[in-house]
């Protein structure tokens, strides 16, 4: 997944000149929020593409489940409905690769890999400055797979992982907000 990952994010900036390139001098943008940090490219003047990174540890404390950190990698796409560089409404898509370790409160972990997709509309705030501030929500699926489990007692915590893992697959508005600050260059 990674390589497939990799191959479209070298499409995407390699043939951008084809999409066209917006007269604006600032091309690029570096966003970060508490957990995950995105570099895009402006395709256009309301057309954005980039790649992004993360990592979230939870303290669950709940059905057993003592805490997750999910790490993942993606791409993601931007539309503006006025332009990047201005205040404006958007739509974004990201696309993830990722895994989770879940810790029970026995010790035991158990290891989940897949994809997700996450659609986020909302609002972004552009300053003189040029510092970004972008707030918005949306819906997102995971596909995940079970790859280990590592037990340290046979308490049965498995299944609450289990009913954990299947009850956060999708999410029609995502418990997380998206919220970013971003600089432009």
């Amino acid at each position: 997944m990674k390589n497939f990952l990799t191959s479209i994010i070298l499409l995407l900036f390699l043939a951008s000149p084809l999409f066209g390139q917006s007269a604006e001098d600032k091309r690029f943008a570096f966003r970060t929020s508490i957990f995950a940090h995105a570099l895009t490219y402006n395709m256009d003047k309301q057309n954005a593409v980039g790649l992004h990174l993360g990592q979230l540890s939870t303290k669950i404390n709940q059905d057993n489940i003592e805490k997750g950190v999910n790490s993942f990698i993606g791409v993601n796409y931007a539309y503006a409905f006025n332009c990047i560089n201005c205040d404006s409404f958007f739509v974004g898509t990201l696309l993830n690769s990722g895994s989770s370790v879940i810790t029970t409160d026995d010790g035991s972990t158990y290891t989940y890999s897949g994809f997700g997709l996450n659609v986020v509309g909302g609002y972004g705030w552009y300053f003189e400055n040029d510092l970004s501030i972008l707030l918005g929500i949306g819906p997102s699926y995971w596909s995940t797979s079970k790859k280990s489990e590592s037990l340290k007692t046979d308490k049965g915590y498995g299944k609450d992982v289990e009913d954990r893992v299947k009850r956060f697959s999708f999410q029609p508005i995502n418990s997380t907000p998206f919220f970013a600050v971003g600089y432009s260059f």
